[in-house]
């Protein structure tokens, strides 16, 4: 049914006139800046998701100040969601560049033999067979022309599709950064109440906006003219959500609706989405057995585990093992076999560790009359002592009371953190293990991380 003419975008003759002829230029020139895009597309889709670890990472030790859900589960989702984007992105371009390139290939060939196929001259053929290429396959144009648009719905479905997600993975990263600004700006007593308060009122509401749409736009409503402009309004609403990329959505997905058959294009819809889906899920589950330390949770081997601390050698706790540029999760020594004397140990500080450090323990008033000098001292003594009083540092069954920590940052990450020497004095030749602890709400020592090693001094 076409739009009443009122709804219609108006423009001069002149501009209408012109129009086609811009057109077709654009889409005669467009093929070269496809291939282009779709080249560095599959360069950039192939580096993305080492970049996105290396932001997660960086959030998680120097910006995530909570270990909750929101916190800590739904960045992993976010990046796991984008991580899903770039290797569908990847697939995506790969097939357009692969058949763009024929494309022009086959451009190529007809300019070589205009004529293109001449299915009477297939001498190979019987009479049957070329006929019934003929009406298969078709001429050469036609079919250039086909798997030009083909190129194109592939290149424009592409882009819709991580639109979508880009959108769900930024509505994701408000949240976040809501849930951030609470708990600075609020007191830790308050921000629980008014997190708790926000949560449902985010949950009712949206859920009342979602269900509302979906009813004003069954058929029995839809052209209601005192319901159907609350309806649209309310659809705009999401608008703010996808932060800028809900026009181009729209563009993309309502030029597929007006120009598809209906059945067609649910039937399309229905399995793109479902395999696309199913990827997403599978990428975003991996992403969060990663986070959760439970990766091993698909391994075929049966009599091997990788969740039990002080029986697995970890190489992210070795410096010698450890690749230079991954950050460290929470401890570390020199190496997994110490012949020197000592132990180096390097405690991780990730962000979140302050809330517990506030929770225990409080600044003291300092006078007033100190010097700066004599004030930032006094703070860093003081730091360093709640920190020696909420670690406790094992090796074996030694426990070092005072272990001297010192403020340092890790020569090979740059992450800021402790640093210490343990004598190894009474270490035993062989197997080893070195224990940290904190205290639990009623000031129990609990595990926090523990390194096996070997010690074998030199000789």
């Amino acid at each position: 049914m076409d739009l009443p003419e009122p709804f219609l975008p108006e423009t001069s003759p002149a501009e209408e006139a012109n129009e086609p002829h811009q057109l077709n230029d654009l889409t005669s020139q467009s093929w070269n800046l496809e291939m282009l895009i779709s080249g560095a597309a599959l360069f950039a889709t192939l580096s993305l998701p080492d970049i996105l670890d290396s932001l997660l990472a960086y959030y998680r030790y120097d910006l995530m100040t909570d270990t909750d859900f929101i916190h800590e589960i739904i960045p992993a989702q976010v990046i796991g969601l984008i991580k899903g984007v770039s290797y569908f992105l990847f697939g995506a371009f790969l097939t357009h560049f692969v058949m763009r390139a024929f494309w022009v290939g086959l451009v190529g060939l007809l300019a070589v033999y205009p004529s293109g196929i001449r299915y009477d001259q297939v001498y190979n053929l019987s009479q049957y067979a070329r006929k019934r290429f003929a009406q298969e396959m078709g001429s050469l144009p036609d079919y250039i022309v086909r798997l030009d648009r083909r190129c194109n719905i592939i290149f424009a479905l592409a882009f819709s599709l991580v639109l979508l997600l880009l959108g769900v993975a930024a509505a994701y990263g408000l949240l976040i950064l809501t849930e951030t600004i609470l708990q600075l700006l609020l007191p830790n007593t308050l921000y629980n109440t008014v997190r708790e308060l926000v949560g449902w009122v985010f949950g009712i509401g949206f859920s009342a906006i979602t269900l509302t749409i979906l009813i004003l736009n069954l058929p029995k409503f839809r052209e209601n003219p005192r319901l159907a402009p609350l309806s649209f309004q309310l659809s705009q609403s999401f608008s703010v959500v996808f932060l800028g990329l809900y026009r181009p959505l729209l563009y993309i997905m309502y030029t597929f609706y007006s120009q598809i058959p209906k059945q067609v294009l649910k039937q399309r819809l229905v399995w793109f989405f479902v395999i696309f889906l199913l990827t997403e899920m599978i990428f975003i589950y991996m992403q969060l057995l990663t986070t959760l330390g439970a990766s091993d949770v698909l391994d075929s081997r049966s009599f091997i585990t990788l969740r039990v601390p002080d029986k697995i050698a970890d190489p992210n706790s070795f410096d010698n093992l450890r690749n230079p540029n991954e950050q460290i999760a929470n401890a570390s020594i020199q190496a997994d076999v110490i012949r020197e004397p000592y132990v180096r140990l390097f405690v991780s500080y990730p962000k979140s560790l302050d809330a517990e450090l506030s929770k225990r323990f409080r600044e003291p008033n300092w006078p007033v009359g100190l010097s700066r000098k004599e004030r930032r001292e006094r703070r860093a003594n003081w730091y360093l002592s709640v920190f020696e009083t909420y670690f406790g540092v094992y090796l074996n069954d030694s426990l070092y009371k005072s272990p001297g920590f010192l403020f340092t940052q890790h020569v090979d990450t740059g992450q800021r953190g402790l640093t210490t020497v343990l004598v190894t004095a009474n270490l035993k030749t062989g197997r080893n293990l070195l224990k940290l602890t904190v205290p639990d709400s009623t000031n129990k020592p609990i595990p926090y991380y523990q390194i096996p090693f070997w010690y074998v001094p030199e000789n």
